[in-house]
């Protein structure tokens, strides 16, 4: 997905004297194999290697927490609303372990990993692969949500197709138009190895047509789906709080409430990081503005393409805010764990104690 680039690409385009490398090339060092000079334009500041390296570790720990109550308490997988937040988890686990390490390591090196073109190739591939899988997910998750709650026989009756024909057009469509652009475009890469994932791959340079298709159908289509699809959502739950009476009535409000809860909670979490970087995509691909145009691509390159890392790190918390029964085991484990630290801690205070002399046959104390 064209997430982390915009139209004027990753960095800026190298002047006509630098040197372009084959795409069939695979060898590094040549001359004419790749480009070394740095460009300021797409180094990172360090604060967000900081961040990166501060957050990954209670993140993996609750993905593990997570997939370790999923796998041994079955009710909680079975849930049919919880088929599509399960899809995601895994999804951004798999991001989280195949492309954060070589990320952190162009933060701190400046550098690519592997100074190898195919390394590039893959790389960007499977990167945009997941970015955009973990989007159209998550809008499937936005337009599932509403029509269980309030078509839910339909959504009973149809619960396979419902969640199968989705997840088929997510990674079908994002494979297929990923791979057939990075690996059979007929072009020639330049691949520039300070710069992130080796720089802007050649069809977004060669054809505009394509890159605003990428931007709006795997970018701001999706975002599109789940901004509108979560407010469409709570208005009609509000709604209906409004046109209930009794008492039975309510609490199917209060449950439908506590359903898309867990929802909003996602959705904001997405929407936190996505929104700004589709309005600084837009900024940077169509302000007439050259140095306003400038500054949005700028900020977008070299804080939202690693800012989306913060999606994939609170998202396991998310989930974990959402399931009531994980929650109040974790309370009983911090309970019990501040009981008995607490019993220990008591049983070594030392006391001090006033120690009196025994008193002799026939003497008193005055």
């Amino acid at each position: 997905m064209n997430f982390n680039r915009t139209n004027n690409g990753t960095i800026r385009p190298p002047p006509s004297n630098r040197n372009r490398s084959n795409e069939s090339d695979f060898r590094p060092g040549r001359d004419n194999d790749t480009n070394f000079e740095r460009d300021p334009i797409d180094q990172s500041p360090e604060v967000i290697l900081y961040l990166l390296t501060t957050l990954v570790i209670p993140s993996i720990i609750c993905f593990i927490f997570l997939f370790y109550n999923f796998i041994h308490l079955p009710h909680l997988r079975s849930k049919s609303t919880s088929l599509f937040i399960i899809s995601l988890l895994i999804i951004n686990f798999i991001h989280i372990l195949t492309d954060l390490p070589f990320r952190l390591y162009y933060l701190s090196q400046n550098q690519v990993p592997f100074l190898y073109p195919i390394f590039c190739l893959i790389w960007t591939w499977y990167d945009n692969i997941l970015t955009a899988i973990n989007l159209f997910i998550m809008a499937f998750t936005s337009i599932d949500r509403y029509i269980f709650i309030f078509h839910h026989v339909f959504h009973r009756r149809y619960k396979r197709l419902l969640y199968r024909i989705p997840m088929v057009i997510c990674f079908l469509f994002a494979t297929i138009w990923y791979t057939v652009l990075i690996f059979g475009y007929p072009c020639q890469n330049s691949f520039i190895y300070f710069s992130f994932q080796c720089g802007t791959l050649c069809y977004l340079k060669n054809s505009q047509v394509l890159t605003h298709f990428e931007n709006a159908i795997f970018f701001m289509f999706p975002l599109s789906i789940i901004v509108i699809g979560n407010i469409i959502l709570i208005i009609h739950v509000f709604i209906q709080k409004r046109q209930m009476k009794c008492r039975h009535q309510l609490g199917l409000w209060r449950q439908n409430f506590r359903m898309i809860s867990q929802l909003m909670f996602i959705a904001i979490l997405y929407m936190s990081i996505c929104v700004p970087s589709c309005i600084l995509l837009i900024m940077g691909s169509y302000a007439r503005n050259n140095r306003f145009q400038s500054w949005a691509a700028n900020v977008r390159i070299r804080y939202f393409t690693h800012l989306k890392y913060l999606v994939v790190f609170g998202y396991p918390f998310m989930v974990l805010v959402g399931q009531k029964e994980l929650l109040q085991m974790i309370k009983r484990c911090f309970y019990s764990f501040g009981r008995q630290l607490w019993r220990t801690r008591w049983k070594n205070q030392i006391i001090p104690m006033t120690i009196v002399p025994p008193m002799k046959h026939g003497s008193t104390l005055m």
